[in-house]
């Protein structure tokens, strides 16, 4: 079974050869897509940022999942990004507040890097931390927005990761405005304040 969700800021679009029946489909648009008219599906359209936009599913069903999505990204600058979630020794785990919302730090790949050597590397700059060890994969998200004059989709590769350092530094320069440690008292209320894409993350992953 294959699943691609794209969000934007407001909603996503789920590209999925999963039956339906197994799918939170309450609320969201139904679009069939077969080999016959994923030429001729709207995606750019589907995926504008409109305030009160419905979430859509784009139920596949005779094609390979992945060929549509890549006929998707066709129409935007596909970038490649990569981040942790870090626990410390006391189960707290790693967020920065940037822009208003809280988030993960992530950076985008660079040329040479291999994926995981982004994660740390961008962890590292953005919060000042040197012992740091990938655990095992969290997972990719996908989103799109508007900057410099382009439209870009990003794909985000997620890692565990775990530290003994407790002393954080938020890379002011790159806009975060701070770094903390969240324990399971105030996870909820983080989460809640994430954008939609690392939500749906961390709201299908076991934190504590």
């Amino acid at each position: 079974m294959q699943k691609y969700n794209i969000f934007t800021k407001y909603h996503s679009v789920l590209i999925t050869n999963q039956p339906l029946k197994i799918l939170n489909v309450e609320g969201k648009q139904i679009i069939e897509c077969n080999k016959n008219n994923f030429l001729q599906i709207p995606f750019s359209s589907l995926l504008e940022e409109k305030p009160n936009q419905k979430s859509i599913i784009v139920y596949v069903t005779d094609i390979d999942a992945s060929i549509v999505f890549l006929h998707v990204i066709k129409s935007y600058v596909f970038v490649q990004a990569a981040g942790g979630l870090v626990r410390n020794q006391y189960d707290e785990l790693l967020f920065i507040f940037r822009n208003n919302k809280w988030d993960l730090p992530k950076g985008h790949k660079e040329i040479g890097e291999d994926i995981e050597e982004t994660a740390l590397r961008e962890v590292r700059e953005e919060c000042g931390l040197n012992d740091l060890e990938i655990v095992n994969p969290l997972g990719i998200t996908y989103h799109t927005y508007y900057m410099n004059g382009r439209h870009e989709l990003k794909e985000t590769h997620w890692y565990n990761m775990k530290t003994t350092e407790m002393n954080l530094i938020a890379q002011k320069e790159e806009g975060i405005e701070k770094a903390a440690w969240i324990g399971r008292d105030k996870i909820d209320e983080v989460v809640k304040d994430c954008f939609l894409s690392l939500r749906n993350l961390l709201e299908n992953t076991e934190l504590f």
